[in-house]
């Protein structure tokens, strides 16, 4: 599935969900490839709280090698994440010119897996560019900091979670 895939890609499939703590943890590793993490030099990686990417095994690897793990509140990716709010949009709009280009010079022909890393790999580099992913960390209000990223009534299904805690009064359960 990684035919003309730009260099350094890493491509794994799950085969009954989106992602579990095996795949995680490879990525990770990978992460650190890329990254080339040294002693004394932390990173900050910032991700959703999905339960595959916090396993034991990840949380003790990440503190081995300097990385810091932030992760978003349930619910909140789609207003906190970087990439969520000026790449993946743009991503789409110029894979899907790529498999139009590709469909035009290939008639009777229909993308397959095997064409989607190369279609992704025109794509990639006219979205994650240095000024859309510093974009999307003042947009999320990430950096510099804003903490009115979120209206008020934004809040309001996180309260419609809120119960009493069984056992003692008037404390409230928060969400898992």
């Amino acid at each position: 599935m990684l035919n003309n895939a730009p260099p350094g890609t890493l491509g794994m499939a799950a085969s009954r969900r989106w992602s579990n703590a095996k795949l995680s943890m490879k990525f990770l590793k990978h992460f650190i490839s890329i990254v080339k993490l040294s002693l004394g030099t932390e990173v900050l990686l910032i991700m959703d709280n999905h339960e595959s990417h916090l396993s034991p095994e990840a949380i003790n690897l990440a503190k081995e090698t300097g990385i810091i793990i932030l992760t978003f509140p349930p619910h909140t990716s789609h207003k906190l994440q970087p990439l969520d709010r000026t790449a993946f949009d743009p991503m789409k709009t110029h894979y899907n010119n790529a498999c139009r280009d590709w469909m035009l010079s290939s008639p009777r022909k229909t993308v397959s897996i095997y064409d989607v890393s190369a279609l992704m790999g025109r794509a990639f580099p006219l979205v994650f560019t240095t000024n859309n992913k510093t974009a999307g960390f003042r947009f999320t209000g990430s950096w510099p900091f804003n903490e009115e990223v979120f209206r008020e009534d934004e809040f309001s299904p996180a309260e419609m979670t809120k119960k009493p805690y069984p056992g003692r009064a008037g404390e409230i359960q928060s969400p898992e």
